[in-house]
């Protein structure tokens, strides 16, 4: 991309110099053309004024006029003839002289001259084979022509003239071309350098480092967007990637002693088979159990999975109506296990949350209070409206748990009681939805050290 930029720039300034250079070099050398034809003639006047006095007295000789005249064409490299009013030649520049007595009168330039005007022009010279300057003007004294002057060049003469003022505007332009391309480098360099950075963070992460991120404040509003559009990516990545080494570092370390036990049963059972049915009966509803418990784990870690991978769109959820609805679905396992459980809380809260996330966030608190709730004890579902969020809590009476059990508590695998059912992932699970739905989740000892409070706080949705 720098150098098709460099190259960009460098071509365009490139173009213009030369179409805006052809366009001055043509200005100037109309122009230099101009003002050297100008001086010639004015030089002309000059020599015609110091001959006229020769061409009033016809027959006059004045060997200083030849000096003068000759002098002149050697300085500027001119060549000078002096004609009287019949067109003859009566000075010349000519060093064998052979242009003295030669009727000059058919050539265009002197016979307009010899009418009082001044002329200038541009011819091929035979001579010389090349193009040749000339200018002529009258020798006049009031109202009577006298002669002409005639001075002629090459038209190299203003070929270098020319050259040397285009010399300095091209020498100008190449400067503003090193400019343009010196200032082009840069400028380059300082749009493309947020481009090499997120070049060299996405190959970084191509290669698995997930810990590099985009300046967010600095470059254009494209340049910030991109980082801060890389910088999601990339901490989604780096999220992503974590959840799938911690869930395949968790699910091979819970399946690996339960899937051992479940092998050492079913080999325990086949050796008691023949000599003793009924220990190999036994062993083999250990051997369920266990399948049970793996199945449990798998459900568990594949809701995770689940929730991890899904959608993460927010969704309006009535946790008020939702709450009652989840007690009365759990009513009759609470009656059958001696536990009462109540709703408490307005009949209306709408807040936010994961489309079916309320539901199993509910239905993991419920069910965890109810195991763990002794016979005869009660379970409460409890919804609180605050200003900016909606508090559900389930509160039950069991054995209760220590503030440093509580914090634990949400973690993968985590059991209070290892001796009970269970596969340590429900809590988990609540608070990964939760933490999706925008909201938190908390734990805390009972009063009095009896039961847990488990407390979720979602978005609260306000009403119109």
């Amino acid at each position: 991309m720098r150098r098709i930029f460099l190259a960009s720039i460098v071509g365009v300034s490139c173009v213009l110099l030369v179409a805006q250079g052809a366009a001055v070099v043509s200005y100037v050398s109309a122009s230099e053309q101009d003002r050297i034809i100008t001086e010639y003639q004015r030089d002309a006047f000059i020599l015609g004024g110091r001959v006229e006095t020769l061409l009033e007295t016809p027959g006059r000789v004045d060997p200083t006029l030849a000096v003068l005249v000759n002098k002149y064409a050697a300085a500027g490299n001119t060549q000078v003839i002096v004609v009287d009013s019949a067109g003859i030649g009566v000075l010349t520049s000519d060093p064998n002289e052979l242009s003295l007595g030669t009727d000059y009168s058919n050539r265009p330039e002197i016979a307009s001259a010899l009418l009082g005007n001044v002329t200038s022009g541009e011819r091929w010279s035979d001579t010389l084979q090349s193009n040749l300057v000339y200018v002529s003007v009258p020798i006049i004294n009031g109202s009577s022509v006298y002669g002409a002057v005639r001075l002629s060049f090459l038209h190299g003469e203003i070929d270098l003239a020319v050259a040397d003022k285009t010399a300095i505007l091209w020498w100008v332009a190449g400067g503003s071309l090193l400019l343009a391309a010196v200032m082009s480098f840069v400028v380059s360099g300082l749009v493309t350098r947020p481009l090499r950075r997120v070049e060299s963070q996405v190959n970084a992460l191509a290669l698995g480092d997930f810990s590099g991120r985009l300046p967010e404040d600095a470059g254009p509003h494209e340049i910030r967007s991109l980082a801060a559009a890389f910088n999601s990516m990339a901490s989604k990545l780096d999220s992503l990637i974590r959840q799938q080494r911690a869930f395949a570092s968790d699910a091979s370390h819970q399946l690996r002693t339960p899937l051992t036990a479940l092998l050492l049963r079913i080999e325990r059972a086949r050796e008691a088979l023949l000599l003793d049915p009924v220990s190999a009966d036994a062993r083999l509803g250990d051997a369920e159990v266990e399948v049970e418990r793996l199945t449990s784990i798998v459900e568990g870690l594949l809701a995770i999975a689940r929730s991890e991978g899904g959608s993460h769109d927010v969704v309006p959820v009535d946790l008020a109506v939702l709450a009652l609805d989840r007690v009365e679905n759990w009513r009759a396992l609470a009656e059958e296990r001696g536990v009462t459980i109540a709703y408490e809380g307005p009949e209306h809260a709408v807040g936010s949350a994961l489309s079916s996330a309320p539901e199993q966030i509910l239905d993991n608190l419920v069910d965890n209070a109810i195991a763990h709730s002794p016979n005869g004890t009660a379970v409460l579902v409890r919804v609180r409206e605050h200003k900016d969020d909606i508090e559900l809590a389930v509160i039950d009476a069991g054995t209760g748990m220590t503030e440093d059990q509580c914090k634990r508590a949400f973690d993968r695998f985590w059991r209070a009681d290892s001796t009970k059912d269970g596969s340590g992932l429900g809590l988990a699970i609540v608070k990964h939805l939760v933490e999706l739905s925008g909201g938190s989740a908390a734990l805390v000892p009972g009063r009095g050290g009896s039961g847990v409070v488990a407390t979720v706080r979602l978005p609260r949705i306000q009403s119109s």
